[in-house]
């Protein structure tokens, strides 16, 4: 078996790969990653590990974990491994294997003219031109790290811990208003850049939620497709040569 990891700010997502099958397996926050709960979880003999790492830092603590499993082949996808899409930017090796992974994922399974907005503790928009090629993307704050940065960096504004949404003008308390402002904020954000890459190139394109903070925001695009595990299927093509 393979097994594919997703390391990302908040948790990690692992799937496994037999005889060519992809197969979803679980998700862990980062805090609960331990000797013990990686041996609860992973089951069969592991041929090799694939990880895509936006986390250096957990990352490394990950694979000792691996190895104190007796897990030693263990390989960090980069861009040198896409053999599908082509990408247009000043530096190639600065594109992170999560987007890398999303763009390759989304090229095979949707096409071309795409926006991918990946809801995480950044919030990502990635576009894929009429011609399928990748030359530009969108980068800002997620809404759940504006809180907290919100909170961190003020004395009187509180950090929220619900996230009910009322409509602005039905906001009358401080709670309820930075719960709506941030969510509005980042909601028109990644539309208006949308918008605005698709005046820049004069054309439409087709939206692709994903990330572990996309669920509020589904709603809002009656016509996007959300993928949930773009990630991990991106690793496995990107493993498969595709």
């Amino acid at each position: 078996m393979k097994l594919l990891v997703d390391i990302g700010n908040t948790a990690i997502k692992f799937a496994s790969v037999n005889n060519g099958d992809f197969s979803y397996l679980f998700r862990l926050y980062n805090h609960e990653i331990s000797l013990e709960k990686i041996k609860e979880f992973i089951k069969g003999d592991i041929e090799e590990v694939y990880i895509s790492s936006v986390a250096p830092k957990i990352c490394s603590n990950f694979k000792l974990i691996l190895k104190e499993l007796n897990i030693t082949n263990i390989k960090e996808i980069d861009v040198s491994m896409n053999k599908s899409v082509e990408i247009n930017i000043d530096d190639k090796n600065e594109l992170g294997s999560d987007l890398l992974c999303d763009i390759v994922a989304c090229k095979k399974l949707y096409g071309n003219s795409l926006a991918i907005v990946d809801f995480g503790t950044a919030t990502k928009i990635l576009f894929i031109d009429k011609d399928g090629v990748f030359s530009s993307c969108a980068i800002f704050i997620g809404s759940e790290q504006a809180k907290k940065s919100l909170s961190s960096a003020t004395e009187l504004l509180p950090l929220t811990a619900t996230n009910v949404v009322k409509p602005i003008s039905k906001c009358h308390n401080t709670v309820d208003v930075i719960n709506s402002s941030v969510y509005y904020s980042e909601l028109y954000s990644v539309k208006g850049i949308i918008n605005q890459y698709e005046s820049d190139v004069g054309y439409k394109v087709r939206v692709i939620l994903t990330g572990g903070n996309a669920s509020p925001f589904i709603k809002e695009f009656k016509d996007a497709i959300y993928d949930k595990d773009l990630v991990l299927k991106g690793l496995y093509y990107l493993i498969q040569g595709e």
